[in-house]
């Protein structure tokens, strides 16, 4: 089984915990700040992520359906 990289950490934790700002996602992590920025301004491009205020991020509603999928062919 591969390691989970950092991107699809934090992937993991908005869909668990909803709306979370830069700081509280890099503390809870453990990831350096400065990733958790790059990760969270590069999915947003993607469109993976949507932006809800400054420096606080949540899953796109299309992610958030990816996952709610992948969680019932899992479970």
């Amino acid at each position: 089984m591969k390691k989970e990289t950092q991107t699809e950490k934090v992937t993991r934790y908005l869909f668990l915990n909803g709306n979370s700002d830069n700081k509280t996602i890099a503390n809870d992590l453990e990831i350096i700040s400065h990733n958790v920025r790059r990760i969270t301004g590069q999915e947003t491009l993607k469109e993976n992520f949507v932006r809800v205020s400054k420096g606080v991020y949540n899953l796109s509603e299309s992610k958030r359906a990816e996952y709610k999928e992948l969680i019932k062919e899992v479970g």
